[in-house]
């Protein structure tokens, strides 16, 4: 696959792990956090196998971010009951970002 279709997948499995990573801390619903946390597992697996397919310069890791962060505004639209601290989402994608492409 092309490196640019690769950021766009990358970009929206680290949005859903911020996603997921939000609720367990946040969510309104303590019976999911089990659920949530395994896949975040899951889904930083498939990143992390995904992203070793290509070195990444600074400017295809803040693509990545991007998208990460555009993906993760689509999602958490589902879960308008949980609120969290804005400032968290942005922290959270670097964290994740870093663990995925380094």
């Amino acid at each position: 696959m092309e490196k640019n279709r690769i950021i766009k997948i990358l970009g929206n499995i680290i949005g859903n792990v911020v996603v997921h990573k939000i609720l367990v801390r946040y969510t309104n619903k303590p019976e999911s956090v089990s659920h949530l946390t395994e896949e975040i597992g899951t889904y930083r697996d498939n990143a992390l196998e995904i992203a070793q397919e290509f070195n990444w310069s600074e400017k295809d890791k803040i693509k990545i971010k991007q998208e990460s962060s555009k993906n993760f505004d689509n999602r958490i639209k589902k879960y308008p009951d949980v609120e969290f601290p804005k400032s968290e989402v942005s922290r959270l994608i670097d964290e994740t970002s870093k663990e995925c492409v380094g």
